[in-house]
C-alpha cells in the first residue's frame, strides 16, 4: 500500500499537543488505500512522509531514502494550524488541502500515470473519507459469534475516527434486536497504539462474554 503520512517537525511543543497527533491519522488511512486500490504507485517507493517545520521561511524540499522506499518532503506548514480546527468536517477539509498542496506534486513527479488521471484518483480518494463518514469500522477476530445456546450473538467492533478509537461489544438477542453496547477500550487513534487490545472473543458462559488481546495482557470480561 502507498502509505502517506504527515509529521509535526515543529520545536518546543507542549505535553498536550503530542497526544492529539493522531488526529489526521484516520484520513491518511482512508486516503492512502483508496489511492492505492486505483493503482497509484510511485515506482520504488511505498510511501510519502511529510515534516510539517512550522518555519514560513523554509521552501519545499524533497529527498529520497531508497533503501527503505520513502520519499521525505519537507514543507513551511505548521501542524498546530490543523489541530486548532473545530470540527472533523474542518479537519477534512485543511487534509485535503494539504493533499492537493504537497502530496500531488509528489505523485506526480515519480508516477508514470498522466497528470490528469492522478488529480482525479486524488479527489476520489479524498471523497472516499467523507463517503465513509471520517471513519473507518471493523469487525474484530471473525465475529459474529453465538452464544452457548444459540439465541445470542457478539460482535466485537473496531471503530476510528478523528477524536480517536473505540473497541466495542455489541449483542444481540435471537430476534435480532442489540441488547448490550459496551465500551471496552478507549485509545488515541493510531493504529499501531490500539492494535495491542485487538484479540479473540469467547462466550465462556450464557451470559459471560471474555474479550483478550492476542499480543498483551489485556483482556475484559462482559457480563450480561
Amino acid at each position: 500500500m502507498l502509505n502517506i503520512h504527515f509529521m509535526d517537525w515543529g520545536k518546543n511543543r507542549p505535553k498536550k499537543h503530542y497526544k492529539r497527533l493522531h488526529e489526521m491519522r484516520i484520513f491518511e488511512l482512508i486516503f492512502s488505500s483508496k489511492i492505492t486500490e486505483l493503482g497509484v504507485g510511485l515506482s520504488d517507493f511505498k510511501s510519502i512522509s511529510v515534516f510539517c517545520l512550522a518555519n514560513s521561511i523554509k521552501t519545499v524540499s524533497f529527498d529520497e531514502d531508497i533503501a527503505i522506499g520513502d520519499i521525505k518532503i519537507l514543507v513551511p506548514y505548521d501542524y498546530m494550524s490543523f489541530l486548532k480546527l473545530g470540527s472533523t468536517e474542518d479537519k477534512f477539509q485543511e487534509f485535503s488541502e494539504l493533499v492537493r498542496r504537497y502530496i500531488v506534486p509528489a505523485i506526480k513527479k515519480y508516477s508514470k500515470l498522466p497528470t490528469s488521471i492522478i488529480e482525479s484518483y486524488v479527489e476520489e480518494a479524498l471523497n472516499q473519507i467523507v463517503k465513509q463518514n471520517f471513519e473507518a469500522v471493523f469487525i474484530v477476530d471473525k465475529t459474529p459469534r453465538k452464544s452457548p445456546s444459540r439465541k445470542k450473538m457478539a460482535i466485537l467492533k473496531g471503530i476510528h475516527r478523528s477524536e480517536g478509537f473505540h473497541l466495542r461489544c455489541e449483542v444481540y438477542n435471537e430476534k435480532g434486536l442489540r441488547i448490550i453496547d459496551e465500551l471496552l477500550v478507549e485509545e488515541v487513534g493510531n493504529e499501531i497504539v490500539y492494535a495491542r487490545f485487538l484479540g479473540t472473543l469467547k462466550w465462556e458462559k450464557e451470559n459471560l462474554i471474555l474479550v483478550k488481546s492476542k499480543s498483551s495482557s489485556w483482556k475484559a470480561e462482559l457480563c450480561l
